[in-house]
This record gives structure tokens, C-alpha cells and sequence, in this order.
């Protein structure tokens, strides 16, 4: 082969690295799973490359000292995808172990970005779901639920007017979290013992940062200090907006004189709840647009950590219980990136949303904007606390079994 034909063979690789990192860290990929991704795909390609990732940038340099060359790309994160990011996955390590060359694996990638989203009323009935099934989880009876399945169909509605807007997109949060406020406070007149703060939460469930929150630990513990930073300031902000917006929409409503206090909620029986989590399990695949051959994986594996957490917290405590159900489930996404070749992330991020603990950070900002204080800092205390206790889980879980996937 010519020099010329090695300068151009090169050229594509490189330029495929710098695609396929851009489009999985469009579709949440955290850093250290990504440089760890990169790293090891540019040297199946007999490339030099070094990559430094953050939430709003990429570094990738090419080429070794004193002939590297950098680029910068800026790229913020996008939603989450599950389907896509399998997807990539697979061109990926076709690429890398020569089963297709990188100008075939650039095609493949934008033919995978160019793939049209789902059907607007899907992802509508998606967002319901989830909203409904998590005011059950939380603790709440019929009423909270029929109340956040109204809202989880207006923040579907939102969420799907935001791309068009950038100033709406910029208010999404503390728009959705007055709007759920308001309603659940409207609601008290039909029901008085109506739980406000469940049906509140529940509406906007799939909004809260309990995710980014965690995955921001995890990073900070895996030495990406950096990105970790960047991500729990942006965690904290949404919270921020989404509890200054709750106290909003509540003191607007209680103007209205039939507005009460509300109560506490009764919890169902466990059958309900259970039918509550397959239901919110099934929502949440939808939105987070999983294929649906991945779909018994990750559907056993959320199943046998939430009947973890349910079996360990009354017995050990809630930090312990989440830690439990994450090792479990970090156990599980390895085992299915070990033997299925696919990505850990497709097994242990839907679970994983159902356990991490934005529904707490939420408390804490409402009532410290409420100058209940106290509460505030303990429920901050708790969040912490079990965050770590998540990350932990999935950092045992990887000593215990190793997934043998960079992503």
C-alpha cells in the first residue's frame, strides 16, 4: 500500500473516532465510559488518540508528541437513547475488529443519527405512564395517580414543544414543575386528602436529575474530576429550577379558595405497586427509545433489583437497601455487556432511574425554599448519602464481574 493510501486509511480513522465519540456522548454516555470506549477503539485501529471528555466538550488528539493533533469539539449532551447507543456499539466493534472499515462505519453512524424519533402520541403515552406509575411507587393511592397521569401528559407536551424553542427549552423545568404544582393544588378541591407533594413529583419524575446526579458521583469517583464537577452543577441547577418552580405553582394556587393542604397519601396494596413498577418500567423503555429485543434484559434485571431494594431496606436501611439493588444491577448490566457483546448501560439505566434519588433532592430544594431548613439539610444529607451508596454498588459490581466492554 502507498504512503498516500496509509495517509488516507489513517485520515478515516481518525475521522471515524471523532464521529462515533460525538454521537455517544450526544446520547448520555458519561466520560469515563467514553474515554475508556475511545481508548480502546483507536487502538483496535492501530491509532494514537487520547480523549478528555466533559458534559458541554470534547478533546480528542490524535497522533503522538510532537505530531498530535487536537480537535475540540463542542457537543452537549443530548437525551438519553438506548437503542441508538447499541446501535453505535455495534458499528463500533465492527470497525474494530475489521468487520467493516471506518468509511463503512462513518455511513453506518449517520445512518443511525438520521433515523426519524417515534411517533409524538407514543412517547405522550409514555410520559403518562410513568407519571402515574410513580405516584404508586411513591406511596400514593388512586387520586395522586389520576393526578399525575394529567401531568405527566402536559410535561410530555412540553417536552416535545422544547426543541423547537430555545427560550422555552431554557424554562422547561421550572414550567413543568409550577404547572404540576398548580394542578396537584387544584386537585385538593376534589379530593382533601390528596397528597400535593406526591402528585407533584410523580408529574415531572421523568425530569428530576436523579440520574445525572449519580452518574456526576460516579464519574468524581472514577477520577473524572472534571466532568464529575460539571455534572452535579448541572444536577444542582435543575433541581434548583424545578423546586423554585413548585413553590411557585403552589403559592399561585392557594389563592384560589378551595385549594387545602392535602395529605399524605395511602400506599396500595403490594400488587398495585408492583403493577405500578411494570407499568413505569415500560414507560420509561419507551422514552429512553430501547429495542425492544433488549427489552426481556433489562425488564428481568430492573425486577430482581427493586425486589432487592424492597427485601433490603427494612432491614438494613434505605442507603443500604440502594446499594444492595445497585450491585445487583450493576451485576446484571456486566453479565448482559459480557455474554450479549452490548453495551451495560441498555440493562442498568432504566433501573437505575427507578432507584436513584431525585425524588429526595426535590424535597430538599422545596422545603428549603419553603425556609424549612432542617428538613432541607436532612433530606440533602439523605440524597448524598444514597447516591454514594449507588455508585458503590456498581463500583463493586464491576470489581465482582467485569463487564470485558469498554462501553
Amino acid at each position: 500500500m502507498s504512503e498516500a493510501s496509509d495517509d488516507e486509511v489513517r485520515g478515516e480513522a481518525g475521522e471515524f473516532l471523532l464521529a462515533v465519540v460525538r454521537a455517544l456522548h450526544a446520547h448520555g454516555m458519561p466520560a469515563h465510559r467514553l474515554e475508556a470506549m475511545g481508548g480502546a477503539l483507536s487502538r483496535g485501529l492501530g491509532t494514537d488518540a487520547s480523549f478528555f471528555c466533559t458534559p458541554t466538550a470534547i478533546f480528542v488528539a490524535l497522533g503522538e508528541p510532537p505530531h498530535q493533533r487536537t480537535y475540540l469539539m463542542r457537543a452537549d449532551a443530548g437525551e438519553l437513547d438506548l437503542g441508538r447507543l447499541g446501535d453505535l456499539d455495534g458499528v463500533a466493534n465492527d470497525v474494530a475488529y475489521g468487520r467493516s472499515t471506518p468509511r463503512q462505519g462513518l455511513e453506518a453512524i449517520a445512518g443511525i443519527l438520521a433515523r426519524p424519533r417515534g411517533p409524538l402520541a407514543r412517547s405522550l403515552l409514555a410520559h403518562v405512564i410513568v407519571a402515574g406509575g410513580g405516584a404508586i411507587l411513591l406511596g400514593g393511592a388512586v387520586p395522586e395517580a389520576l393526578v399525575a397521569l394529567t401531568i405527566g401528559l402536559l410535561v410530555g407536551v412540553l417536552s416535545a414543544l422544547t426543541p423547537h424553542s430555545e427560550p422555552l427549552s431554557r424554562l422547561e423545568l421550572p414550567i413543568a414543575a409550577a404547572t404540576a404544582a398548580a394542578l396537584s393544588g387544584l386537585a385538593t378541591g376534589i379530593w382533601p386528602e390528596l397528597s400535593r407533594t406526591i402528585g407533584t413529583i410523580a408529574g415531572v419524575l421523568f425530569l428530576l436529575p436523579g440520574l445525572t446526579l449519580t452518574t456526576a458521583m460516579n464519574e468524581i469517583a472514577t477520577g473524572h474530576l472534571v466532568s464529575g464537577t460539571a455534572r452535579f452543577s448541572k444536577s444542582l441547577m435543575a433541581l434548583l429550577q424545578l423546586g423554585f418552580g413548585a413553590v411557585l405553582g403552589a403559592k399561585l394556587v392557594e389563592l384560589a379558595p378551595f385549594v387545602g393542604p392535602g395529605g399524605e397519601g395511602e400506599r396500595l396494596a403490594p400488587w398495585a405497586v408492583w403493577s405500578a413498577f411494570l407499568a413505569a418500567l415500560f414507560g420509561l423503555a419507551v422514552l429512553l427509545r430501547a429495542s425492544w429485543r433488549d427489552a426481556p434484559y433489562f425488564a428481568v434485571a430492573a425486577v430482581i433489583t427493586y425486589a432487592t431494594v424492597q427485601l433490603a431496606s427494612p432491614r438494613l436501611g434505605p442507603a443500604e437497601g440502594a446499594a444492595a439493588g445497585a450491585l445487583v444491577l450493576g451485576l446484571c448490566g456486566n453479565a448482559f455487556a459480557r455474554f450479549r457483546d452490548r453495551p451495560a448501560a441498555i440493562v442498568v439505566l432504566p433501573g437505575l432511574l427507578l432507584l436513584v434519588p431525585g425524588s429526595l433532592g426535590f424535597r430538599s430544594v422545596t422545603s428549603f425554599l419553603s425556609e424549612d431548613v432542617l428538613t432541607a439539610v436532612g433530606t440533602a444529607f439523605d440524597v448524598a448519602v444514597v447516591a454514594l451508596a449507588l455508585v458503590g454498588g456498581l463500583l463493586v459490581a464491576t470489581l465482582a464481574l467485569p463487564p470485558r466492554k469498554a462501553l
